[in-house]
């Protein structure tokens, strides 16, 4: 038996350990209509192998995915059809915004913050928080402003109804 074929039956039984791990977060996505299928387990662990690789970051265990899994399982945004689709999009934020800061944001912190913007500056528009979002996180921590969490600040109420119809009519 050659090694690579060891290797590579070594991390099948990883990715397959690692997708019953997130499986065990449908007990509470279920309660919000969530839930990730077997075959939707090991895309996100596969993806998410390939997004460490692509940062140059290691991760022992999956410990961040479920965070990010059971954070914004309870978002009124998400939907079954996206599900997995944008805890995979949030994977790749989180560990793109950590390389980005060079890890001096903790993650906790930066897995709370993502989902408290998602949810309300950027009421599920992934794309928001993609874009202008992080790099107002990016620059917050790299020119020490504090984090905006004024509750007052304006929001332009048409171009919420415009993401809310778009988002509703996918």
């Amino acid at each position: 038996m050659h090694f690579l074929d060891i290797f590579s039956k070594t991390e099948l039984f990883f990715v397959e350990d690692m997708a019953h791990e997130i499986m065990l977060t449908n007990e509470v996505s279920e309660i919000f209509g969530l839930y990730l299928s077997p075959q939707d387990s090991r895309e996100i662990i596969i993806t998410r192998n390939t997004i460490l690789k692509e940062y140059g970051r290691v991760e022992v265990d999956i410990e961040i995915t479920r965070k990010i899994i059971m954070q914004f399982c309870s978002s009124p945004y998400l939907q079954q059809a996206d599900y997995m689709e944008t805890i995979i999009e949030i994977q790749e934020l989180f560990h793109y915004i950590k390389n980005e800061l060079d890890d001096d944001i903790g993650d906790d912190e930066l897995i709370e913050r993502l989902a408290d913007l998602y949810n309300h500056k950027c009421f599920g528009v992934l794309d928001l928080l993609k874009g202008r979002e992080t790099e107002k996180i990016i620059q917050q921590y790299r020119f020490g402003d504090e984090y905006d969490q004024d509750p007052d600040l304006e929001v332009d109420e048409d171009q919420v109804e415009s993401w809310e119809d778009t988002l509703w009519d996918q």
